[in-house]
């Protein structure tokens, strides 16, 4: 199918550097699905509809020769393939949220556990029928009774050796798998499961268990309870796996991290089950970094149309004079400007982390070798997801009731993503996992805290003088003085939870697990402390290697307002640690609020920059009429001056909050 003529996709150097490398790739998948009937927002179906609707979106999209090929450079591991599939990921679910998920589900889901978690053969017979659509996959991790802790599965997994098949089993209502995505029509599961051979426990593996035949009814022994209705995501059919003493071939134990042979041995590399099963889970991380596309792709999507409605929407102003746009009151630009920085900043610190990803990947690591990687992805996921809620929310204040108008996407956007904060680990527990990274736990040592702490003892410490920072007005305006600061922040968080869990631990001699939930708070603030920094640092990078003069002077802006924001969103704690004075503090607030003014004119040239297809926006209150929805307000696009190519001029001094 070719694209259809009226996308207008842009060609812009601000585009092309925004979408990265393969711009071209992002162009074509955007031109093929704003070109399909099936994908215009439907606002009049019932679930049944809405899940057919999908079902036929999903396989127009998987049988796309884009998507092929990816799947095949996944399958082979071909250099930069998991930058290209999370940028597919990106585009699928700006186009539609659900389908996009869907696709995720077998795309990185199941088809990511054949290939991370199974051997040669494994990633030979499985996915090339997978991008056949001869079937389609689930994945089922999660259960009734364990979700973020997944140690704790309670499905059962036990060897059969005489039949040289493993008993897959539902042991109580805890164990049922939950929340399974394509579980009223999938074909097989990926199974995570507690395995036993010879009476012993060798702990969660992965299997590959048959759930329906081609025909569409469920094996014996497979019971599917359908969830039906949910916030959003209403094309995902959402539903629970019960086993009944499933019979699966030996050979479907995904078994690169153990193995059960012929004679009934279980063999592994790994000899530590707590090291495996840690090894499983870091093969399957990229699927974190796949929820921060997503999140990216409804972000970028909720804030164009708000943006877009802002020069359109007049509301109040002088006496007997023509109401202002309201894009001029302050309040909207600083509801929505800090989220248009943001959404800058996540672009190129998740494109840092796909390119690591990739690196990794093509030199053979294995991803439970590179922690701090590992550590990336889980603070990424939980702060783009949050973000992406704040985002969508500003959104729709800031779009009124028009706002709140499923025609106009953004409250379904709302719905459909809300669930990112907890698939794929709870954002809490992912920020956990940052934490430990961070405190060193990662070292191969007795007692690591002891270690770390006494390694800045012997070191002298870390001096966290604030002598660098010079406390006059003008200072704060400084990139250079942001950076230092959100630097200063993650290493006083740091070095002050060592400090606590060492007082805990070793003086007052609590257990480690009451130490640090006491000190969570804490954990969380200092791994956010620490995305903050690496998306900030990739910012301000990007900013400088940008090759086009408008254009960098136009991102330096929103950097500056990026690192503004984090610093006044914790300038209660620079002032309890006297890293600002009171009127640092005060000139942070102006500086804030003088750069949302700055950049508000500029907000409808980046948001063209992010090239979605007006089939995508399909709100009218960003422009796109609807047939559907005859009734719903039409706003009148800016004149020329005042549009998407508009510079701003500079920031005025003085502005007050």
């Amino acid at each position: 199918m070719e694209p259809a003529p009226e996308q207008e996709l842009g060609d812009s150097a601000l585009h092309r550097y925004l979408d990265g490398e393969y711009w071209r790739l992002r162009n074509a998948l955007r031109g093929f699905l704003g070109g399909c009937p099936l994908f215009p927002p439907r606002y009049d179906l019932n679930l049944d509809e809405m899940r057919a609707l999908t079902f036929e979106r999903v396989k127009f999209t998987m049988g796309l020769p884009l998507l092929r090929r990816a799947s095949q450079e996944q399958a082979e591991k071909t250099k930069n393939f998991v930058s290209r599939s999370l940028i597919i990921g990106e585009v699928l679910s700006t186009a539609e949220m659900a389908t996009g998920v869907n696709c995720g589900i077998l795309y990185w889901l199941f088809g990511g556990a054949v290939r991370n978690l199974g051997s040669p053969r494994h990633v030979a017979k499985w996915p090339k029928p997978l991008q056949e659509q001869k079937y389609t996959g689930m994945f089922a991790m999660t259960e009734r009774g364990h979700g973020s802790n997944a140690r704790g599965i309670q499905t059962e997994a036990t060897l059969d050796f005489s039949a040289q098949e493993f008993v897959i089993h539902t042991p109580c209502e805890d164990a049922q798998k939950m929340y399974i995505g394509n579980a009223t029509h999938g074909n097989y599961a990926a199974v995570f499961a507690q395995l036993t051979v010879g009476g012993r426990s060798e702990g969660p593996h992965c299997f590959i268990v048959p759930i329906r035949d081609e025909s569409g009814s469920l094996y014996p022994g497979v019971t599917v309870v359908d969830r039906r209705h949910k916030e959003g995501l209403h094309g995902v059919d959402n539903g629970i796996l019960i086993f009944d003493k499933v019979r699966i071939p030996r050979d479907n134990l995904l078994d690169k991290f153990g193995s059960v042979g012929p004679d009934g041995q279980y063999r592994s590399p790994i000899k530590n089950k707590g090291a495996r099963f840690n090894a499983m889970l870091a093969a399957l991380t990229p699927s974190r970094l796949a929820v921060t596309f997503q999140a990216l792709g409804a972000m970028k999507l909720g804030l164009t149309i708000a943006v877009r409605y802002g020069p359109s929407r007049r509301q109040f102003g002088p006496k007997a004079q023509e109401e202002v746009k309201i894009i001029e009151h302050q309040t909207q630009t600083l509801r929505l400007m800090p989220h248009l920085a943001t959404i800058l900043a996540l672009v190129f610190a998740s494109r840092y982390a796909g390119g690591l990803l990739d690196e990794d990947i093509f030199q053979g690591k294995e991803p439970v070798d590179s922690r701090v990687l590992q550590a990336l992805l889980a603070g990424l996921k939980a702060y783009s997801t949050w973000e992406n809620i704040r985002c969508l929310q500003d959104c729709r204040e800031g779009t009124g009731g028009v706002g709140y108008m499923m025609e106009n996407r953004i409250s379904g956007l709302k719905c459909d993503t809300d669930v990112f904060v907890t698939f794929e680990g709870d954002n809490v527990v992912m920020l956990q996992a940052v934490a430990w990274e961070l405190l060193g736990q990662h070292a191969k040592q007795e007692r690591p805290l002891v270690g770390l702490l006494r390694s800045w003892a012997e070191s002298g410490g870390d001096k966290l003088g604030t002598s660098f920072l010079a406390f006059n007005m003008d200072t704060v305006s400084n990139l250079t003085f942001l950076l230092k600061a959100v630097n200063f922040r993650e290493r006083a968080l740091q070095r002050s939870l060592v400090a606590q869990i060492y007082y805990k631990v070793v003086t007052t001699k609590e257990d480690f697990f009451s130490a640090w939930n006491s000190c969570l708070h804490h954990v969380t603030s200092l791994a956010l402390a620490h995305i903050h920094r690496v998306t900030f640092e990739q910012f301000s990078l990007a900013v400088r290697c940008c090759p086009d003069c408008d254009d960098q002077a136009l991102l330096m802006k929103f950097c500056l307002l990026y690192g503004t924001k984090l610093v006044f969103e914790e300038r209660a704690w620079y002032l309890e640690h006297k890293h600002l004075t009171p009127e640092a503090s005060t000139r942070m607030r102006t500086q804030l609020l003088d750069l949302c003014d700055s950049v508000k004119n500029d907000a409808l040239r980046v948001t063209s920059a992010f090239n979605i297809p007006r089939t995508f926006l399909h709100a009218p209150i960003a422009w796109v009429t609807n047939p559907l929805a005859a009734w719903v307000f039409y706003p009148a696009p800016p004149q020329p001056g005042a549009g998407e190519g508009a510079r701003s001029p500079r920031a005025k001094p003085g502005a007050k909050l």
